[in-house]
């Protein structure tokens, strides 16, 4: 143990003030920790959205059930001219009746009115992000604030104890006032202050606009159509249904929320990333590093559109990498998803726009793999050995080996190099079930009327 240091009066004096200084700069995170937060936060929404709806559902099966055997057993089933049914209830069991119907009713309400809420909640954290990414945004590059209209009061400088609280202070009124606005004037605020075109290419936009603008309706009109949502969404290029007008009443299908998380992802880890380049273009490593894995976990989830999303922005809209190897790995990762995708012609037109003849061992094996060259796949894994730029995990984890490792060739390779049986992963099991759409399950409860007899 080394011995303690005694601390003088004056050291003394400064040790709280340095804490507290110490503190407040590990309460400012950075723009990667913000990134990776906000994805965690919108795939663990997504994953309780998908619990709670499935969970819901088979409680609304349930009811249903119970409602048709309750009226089997206590009602005089009848049918209608126009080929409806109906039934007779005794005025003895209406109580039990009223009961049943309404545990259906409740149930399937319940599936037709959560998931709005998970909608809100999804706009709620990106709203979230935004405010924390330009908090970020402005410790990195203080001299932003000079662009400022904020003013400070007299009381409100006598208030602030020192110039790191008055730029404290700044900076939550700026962000403050930029998240009160709208999504779109949200964006045209980002594009002036800092010198940036970020809707050029954005494919995503448009839905990202008709999302945000829904939101508004559920949280505002109860998810009745405004004039003001069809405005917005004209202004902005939205191609509304044909049956979509004023007074419509809109819904959020299972669908639809999962393009909405895709959506919201794709805008968030875009605009993160070239927000962090922008302004901390010396950090190009951490960040390369960051999108690299965004991108490969959900590869290796199977989520092909939204990894293709990702690596195209990483390969054709971000023109420098901090190494090559990272463009070489997204390329490759990109090729994949295409491949995984049914898309064999666009992943070799990848793989024939770059120049691998002077790379490493590793990205010539993961070429030859998605060219079908398989022996020379064999060959290059040889080359590589055990203890090479490819390791033994990777050949379990990498999405390059999804079919290669069920190949032949590849187990007697595999065995050769580490002399031992390649295990397969085992299939996924427990695949995440659709949801059933709510409006089904309230035609459903509606389609079963009762008549008192």
């Amino acid at each position: 143990m080394k011995p303690q240091k005694k601390t003088s009066a004056k050291a003394q004096k400064t040790a709280p003030s340095q804490k507290a200084s110490m503190e407040k700069k590990r309460r400012i995170a950075s723009f990667g920790d913000e990134i990776q937060r906000f994805c965690v936060q919108i795939e663990s929404l997504a994953r309780a959205t998908d619990m709670t709806m499935r969970t819901m559902s088979e409680a609304t099966d349930r009811a249903k059930k119970s409602f048709e055997e309750y009226l089997n057993a206590k009602g005089v089933r009848t049918v209608d001219n126009d080929g409806s049914e109906s039934y007779r209830i005794k005025p003895e069991d209406l109580t039990s009746f009223r009961r049943y119907s309404k545990d259906l009713m409740s149930c399937s309400l319940a599936l037709s009115s959560v998931p709005p809420i998970f909608l809100c909640s999804l706009v709620h954290h990106y709203d979230g992000f935004l405010g924390r990414l330009l908090r970020v945004a402005f410790y990195v590059k203080p001299e932003l604030l000079n662009a400022s209209q904020r003013q400070l009061s007299f009381s409100e400088l006598v208030a602030l104890s020192s110039v790191e609280a008055a730029r404290e202070f700044l900076v939550e009124k700026e962000v403050e006032a930029v998240i009160r606005g709208s999504h779109t004037e949200q964006f045209d605020w980002m594009e002036s202050r800092f010198g940036l075109s970020l809707r050029k290419d954005l494919s995503a936009w448009v839905r990202f606009v008709e999302i945000t603008e829904r939101r508004n309706l559920f949280v505002h009109c109860g998810g009745v159509v405004s004039s003001q949502y069809i405005s917005i969404c004209r202004k902005h290029g939205v191609v509304l249904p044909a049956e979509v007008g004023v007074g419509t009443e809109l819904d959020v299908s299972p669908e639809y929320f999962l393009q909405a998380v895709e959506c919201l992802l794709e805008i968030g880890v875009k605009l993160g990333h070239v927000l962090w380049r922008k302004l901390q273009p010396d950090n190009l490593a951490d960040a390369d590093a960051a999108l690299h894995l965004a991108a490969f976990d959900v590869l290796s989830e199977e989520r092909y559109s939204l990894a293709k999303v990702l690596l195209h922005f990483a390969v054709d809209t971000l023109k420098k990498q901090s190494a090559e190897d990272y463009r070489c790995l997204n390329l490759i990762n990109l090729a994949i998803a295409h491949n995984h995708s049914g898309e064999r012609e666009e992943c070799l037109k990848l793989l024939k726009s770059y120049d691998w003849s002077a790379s490493e061992e590793k990205f010539k094996l993961a070429v030859a793999i998605l060219e079908h060259r398989f022996m020379d796949a064999v060959r290059l894994m040889k080359i590589i050995g055990k203890n090479g730029s490819v390791a033994r995990e990777d050949y379990a984890s990498w999405p390059l080996f999804k079919e290669f490792r069920h190949r032949p060739e590849f187990l007697e390779a595999y065995r050769g190099l580490f002399g031992e049986d390649f295990v397969l992963p085992k299939p996924e099991t427990d695949q995440p079930q659709r949801t059933v759409p709510a409006r089904k399950l309230k035609k459903d409860a509606k389609r079963v009327t009762a008549k008192r007899r």
